[in-house]
């Protein structure tokens, strides 16, 4: 007995070493390339991620080993834009992988809420897709622009605050609580008022908690069951640090006033729109799916769009001549208060945010699918069935062949003076900002109202500047990028210091 426990530890090690060796040289898989580690364990991918510079990892991985690059035991990363339609199109036959399983949403009575985000049955996602596209038109995203010209109001009336005590402003801080006030506005008709309050409800502590869990152990999704989908580790986990419960019965609470209101009250919102699609079919959308589009809103809509101004405002405020340039274009065209569809048509405008957006995606990690049964052949790779596949936005944007010098902040790359039809071509294609295919952001044409009027409406009423050169400026990425700092000093503009609201049109 005493030589067997002495050989326990040998016995150990030998099987450790046949584990990692048989995750090294898995069937379909040990002939694509990626750093050695990487193929034997997924922890040292965990690790990166855990760093909050895992992109960065990736983009390098790609640079030198090529379209295809095993960055875990069964996960592979892809750039090779020719395999987009492949993993994301329309008529794909790969379907979501394990890591969206982790965002399970449950409501307050602890039944699944049925999430697009996750779904992998296509026909109910398909459905609840179509039954709810009208809400997420651009149509009626446009009907709804006075709940964001509200919320845009109360804004500038907090930055004259600012600009006429000389402070410096967190605007990295503003424009979050700026974007949550806008996308509650529109989708219940009032807001949670986080531009007064910042986060009192504790919505987007509870999102970094989620997506910082999600972005480490969805790498390894079989152990959710064990960790926060288990309700006990779940309250020892996490405990009164999440408003999760609280946020779902505020949306619930929400939805029982929409039935309440009638459009004579105001613009409809987003709410009222599913609902009149529930009265005149009432199989078309459940309460409980109606539940689950409001919660998505908040949860989807509101910290990415948050980053997505801020780093529209920083690269802008960082780069003098892209600063000057936007600045003649804005002022010569728009008024306040600015209108969606005038600043919409602003071509120097939609370069930039469209190249800050490159520069900087919302989401940073693998948009990871599950290779379909009989497995499929990617780049030249024979990938077997079950196997995790996926782009990750900052991979394609920063793509040298795609993006000639992608660390440079060039909105000019995106106008047509610039650049051939081709190469547009080539560089929408690679765009991922709002994914691709049939699980493309419902909400992106809501981020692109908020993002398209606000850049304009700060620029019209203050000059502004970055306060030492934006140093301050950091983020990190555990799935969503979410960035910190961002102080600027705020001049009233004399065109509107004198309270007309309006700027002179050139």
């Amino acid at each position: 007995m005493l030589v067997s426990i002495t050989y326990l530890p040998l016995l150990g090690l030998a099987l450790t070493v046949l584990y990692l060796l048989s995750n090294r040289y898995q069937k379909g898989l040990w002939r694509i390339p990626g750093p050695w580690l990487r193929s034997l364990s997924t922890i040292p991918r965990m690790l990166a991620i855990y760093r909050t510079h895992s992109h960065k990892y990736d983009i390098e991985l790609h640079r030198k080993y090529g379209k295809v690059v095993r960055v875990a035991p069964n996960i592979l990363s892809v750039s090779d834009t020719a395999e987009i339609n492949q993993l994301y199109g329309i008529t794909t036959k790969f379907v979501k992988s394990g890591f969206y399983s982790l965002s399970e949403v449950f409501d307050e009575k602890g039944e699944l809420m049925p999430d697009p985000f996750i779904l992998k049955d296509k026909t109910v996602h398909t459905r609840m897709k179509r039954n709810a596209a009208n809400a997420y038109s651009l149509n009626a995203l446009v009907q709804m622009e006075p709940y964001v010209d509200e919320v845009t109001t109360h804004l500038l009336s907090i930055l004259d605050r600012y600009a006429e005590a000389g402070q410096v402003c967190n605007i990295g801080d503003v424009a979050k609580n700026y974007a949550m006030d806008a996308i509650t506005s529109i989708t219940f008709g009032r807001n949670f008022n986080y531009l007064d309050k910042g986060d009192a409800l504790r919505f987007y502590k509870t999102l970094d908690i989620f997506t910082d869990y999600m972005a480490i152990f969805g790498q390894i999704p079989w152990i959710h069951p064990y960790l926060l989908k288990n309700p006990c580790i779940a309250q020892w986990w996490v405990g009164e640090d999440s408003s999760q419960a609280e946020m779902i019965a505020l949306s619930s609470s929400e939805i029982e006033k929409g039935r309440q209101r009638t459009a004579e009250d105001g613009p409809m919102t987003f709410l009222e729109r599913l609902l009149l699609n529930q009265k005149s079919n009432p199989k078309s959308i459940t309460d409980h799916e109606m539940l689950t589009h409001a919660w998505g809103n908040l949860a989807a809509g509101s910290d990415t769009t948050g980053t997505a101004i801020r780093s529209l405002i920083y690269y802008v405020l960082k780069h003098e001549r892209v600063y000057k340039q936007l600045c003649e274009e804005v002022r010569a065209k728009l008024t306040l208060p600015v209108s969606f569809a005038d600043a919409n048509a602003l071509p120097y405008l939609t370069a930039c945010i469209k190249e800050s957006m490159r520069m900087h995606p919302s989401v940073g990690l693998i948009l990871g699918r599950t290779t379909p049964p009989g497995g499929a052949t990617i780049s030249g790779h024979y990938v077997p069935a079950g196997t995790e596949v996926g782009m990750n936005p900052y991979v394609l944007h920063y793509d040298p062949d795609v993006f000639p010098n992608p660390d440079t902040f060039r909105p000019e790359r995106w106008l047509p003076a610039e650049s051939s039809e081709d190469h547009l071509r080539q560089m929408n294609r690679s765009f991922f900002a709002f994914g691709h295919g049939a699980h493309t952001c419902s909400g992106r044409h809501i981020s692109m109202l908020e993002i398209t009027k606000l850049m304009p409406t700060l620029l019209l009423r203050y000059d502004l500047e970055l306060v030492d050169g934006g140093k301050d400026y950091k983020f990190k990425n555990r799935w969503f990028t979410p960035q910190e700092g961002l102080l600027v000093t705020l001049t009233r503009r004399a065109e509107t210091a004198a309270g007309s609201g309006r700027s002179r049109s050139g």
